[in-house]
């Protein structure tokens, strides 16, 4: 029995053939053995730290981040009461490799946070590390997601990157390292990729 259009059987083995050939690297499941549920290998990791100092009316000079939007009756120098439910926070944070808010920057955290739980401290981050450095690498990798902040250690999702992260995607697990009141904190952010191209 012969085929009645060759064409369609081409096509598919060209398909077949190119599927197997990937221009990423994609993390490949381990076994684990307590519950033998596949685990993933990252195909790339870093831990970098950020540190917000939130402007308060008298601190300018030395200020990363401003509250932009805050509940009726509020005002933009003083976050919220009541879990600060309501505040929007937009920041440029330094980066650094260690927790020293005075080391050397390897790059920029740019984004805002929006407390979005009336019951809790909770928010919601979008924000891009922005790095120019060599020995971390060059471009942007983008982040997304919920940090409910009375969690030791939370993880968003890594949603893709620019230059030296081109469409890098995976996990980052956030962790409040410091904070000072309402003030100041550092996070330290350990980023898994598991999409690497």
């Amino acid at each position: 029995m012969g085929m009645k259009n060759p064409m369609i059987f081409i096509i598919f083995f060209m398909l077949f053939s190119l599927s197997s050939f990937s221009p990423f690297s994609l993390a490949k499941p381990l076994e684990n053995n307590n519950n033998k549920k596949p685990y993933y290998k990252p195909c790339k990791t870093l831990m970098l730290y950020f540190h917000d100092i939130i402007y308060n009316g008298q601190n300018a000079a030395n200020a990363t981040s401003a509250i932009v939007a805050a509940p009726q009756g509020a005002n933009l120098t003083i976050l919220a009461g009541q879990f600060h439910f309501g505040n929007v926070v937009v920041f440029d944070d330094p980066i650094t490799l260690d927790n020293k808010l005075r080391s050397g920057p390897v790059g920029r955290a740019q984004g805002f946070y929006i407390y979005d739980t009336k019951n809790t401290y909770t928010a919601w981050l979008g924000f891009t590390f922005v790095l120019n450095n060599t020995e971390v690498g060059r471009g942007t990798i983008g982040f997304a997601g919920a940090d409910p902040t009375m969690v030791k250690a939370r993880d968003i999702s890594v949603v893709g990157g620019t230059g030296d992260f081109f469409m890098h995607r995976g996990i980052a697990t956030i962790t409040t390292d410091s904070f000072e009141g309402a003030v100041y904190f550092r996070l330290r952010v350990d980023i898994k990729f598991y999409e690497c191209w």
